[in-house]
């Protein structure tokens, strides 16, 4: 197995441990342990992303892009906590402008249509949510608003890519929404919210990631060319 590949593959298992990690953290009440693990899942896929591609592409880009923006709304919230909500909700909006981004193009070419049937439901989902919490999320209402749009959006496009962009989005969908419950209604918390929100956002993100890397069939440990007759042209 060559090397980059060995690496690539290792990435992924660190990042299963550190969530697993986290996830043990949150239900023994480890916050210095919980702190020091949220930040370390968007820089191992954004190490898995770039072992696995050899050149730069629209949706690698956009990828990237939406994995620095994560990583904001992982870290910068902790250095700030009085403004936790704000930073959160524009860092991942701009995250997620970008995975949808992303995921169109591939909407676009490989629609299956029993998958798209099943993400209508997502609108009405978030719809739904966004009307619940307007009055809890005060002066957050426009981003909030605009976040959802951007989810939805999201959502409903990682339908069109494969199984994996498709059960991404919608565990990211899924994460997003108990987080929402959890600042602006308070009254309908869920059991162990905070483990269930942090298992399918790390989950979902990792998915949505491994299922845009799939899209892109080229990678580092693939052989430049295949075997087979070459075509050489020498102009004097």
């Amino acid at each position: 197995m060559p090397p980059i590949r060995s690496l690539h593959i290792a990435l992924w298992v660190v990042y299963a441990l550190v969530l697993a990690v986290h996830i043990w953290a949150l239900l023994t009440g480890a916050e210095m342990l919980q702190r020091s693990t949220q930040p370390l899942f968007a820089p191992l896929l954004i190490a898995a992303l770039v072992t696995a591609l050899p050149r730069r592409t629209r949706t690698s880009t956009l990828t990237l892009l939406g994995l620095v923006f994560a990583w904001g709304g992982d870290s910068l919230a902790q250095l700030a906590p009085e403004n936790v909500q704000l930073i959160s909700v524009l860092c991942f909006l701009l995250a997620l402008v970008c995975y949808a981004l992303a995921l169109a193009p591939l909407w676009n070419r490989t629609r299956d249509p029993m998958r798209i049937a099943l993400a209508i439901p997502y609108g009405g989902v978030v719809i739904g949510l966004f009307v619940a919490c307007a009055d809890g999320s005060g002066p957050l209402l426009p981003a909030v608003a605009a976040y959802a749009v951007a989810l939805a959006t999201m959502a409903f496009l990682s339908a069109g890519g494969n199984s994996l962009t498709w059960t991404g989005g919608t565990l990211f969908l899924l994460s997003s929404s108990m987080l929402a419950m959890n600042w602006f209604l308070p009254g309908a918390a869920i059991a162990y919210s905070s483990v269930w929100v942090m298992a399918f956002y790390a989950v979902g993100h990792a998915l949505l990631i491994a299922g845009l890397v799939r899209t892109i069939p080229a990678r580092r440990w693939a052989p430049a060319c295949r075997a087979g007759a070459a075509l050489v042209i020498v102009e004097n």
